[in-house]
């Protein structure tokens, strides 16, 4: 599926990302294909959250096996408030929007693919994982921040 539109807005270095170091991120795993919900929808989608989190960090599975988006979160909403360019079921499957899964948007302007992206070395996040913005900014590897 190629995207409608792409609301990435450009690179920024891990440095140059503003906010405390103690901010908590939330790190999502995705394959490739999850990627034009994303970049379609400035958002991040049927996922399950268990606490708060100040920003979103997507991993990309398969041959990337980076860190390779950031985002600032506006709110977390269910799948049928979101502003979403097509039917959540065109994205997945009736099975996979299971109760409780919720639809991160993001800040306008505010998704970006980082120029420096964490590398993978033996620690990747399967589900959702936390971390902080001040170990996201500093991670040499995956390791380091996970």
């Amino acid at each position: 599926m190629e995207p409608t539109e792409n609301h990435v807005i450009g690179e920024i270095r891990r440095a140059e990302i503003e906010g405390h170091d103690e901010a908590r991120v939330a790190v999502f795993p995705t394959k490739k294909s999850g990627l034009p919900f994303l970049k379609e929808n400035n958002a991040w989608g049927f996922v399950r959250v268990g606490s708060e989190f100040e920003y979103v960090a997507i991993y990309v599975t398969g041959d990337v096996r980076q860190v390779l988006y950031f985002a600032t979160v506006q709110d977390v909403l269910l799948p049928e408030e979101a502003d979403l360019e097509r039917s959540p079921l065109s994205y997945v499957d009736r099975d996979e929007i299971s109760e409780g899964k919720m639809v991160i948007q993001f800040e306008p302007g505010s998704v970006y693919e980082l120029e420096d992206p964490v590398p993978f070395e033996t620690k990747y996040p399967q589900s959702l994982q936390y971390t902080t913005l001040g170990a996201l900014r500093t991670a040499e590897t995956t390791d380091d921040m996970l």
